[in-house]
């Protein structure tokens, strides 16, 4: 698994928001790293509210999310490198 700071994966959080993106390489998807990898992240970053977005059409990382208490509070359009072209997101908040 990757973290990737990759600046077409990036997007400034709006102001005051802090935000955790992530980008999991295809061979380790569906076996659970990432949810423990971003619990442990969250056990590290205590900041709250904490924001996150995934393609609206991405039910891995939407429930990668959800597992580890992100709760979705809207959706956006926007644009997305890694396919070229505009997308709705989901965006999910942890309060807790």
């Amino acid at each position: 698994m990757r973290w990737s700071p990759r600046r077409e994966h990036c997007r400034l959080p709006r102001r005051g928001q802090t935000e955790v993106t992530y980008w999991i390489e295809r061979a380790a998807w569906g076996k659970g790293i990432a949810t423990q990898a971003l619990a442990l992240l969250l056990e590290l970053v205590t900041a709250r509210p904490l924001y996150a977005r995934a393609a609206s059409d991405n039910a891995g990382s939407l429930r990668v999310l959800q597992k580890c208490g992100f709760q979705p509070v809207g959706t956006e359009k926007s644009f997305a490198a890694g396919r070229n072209e505009d997308i709705e997101e989901t965006i999910l908040r942890l309060d807790n």
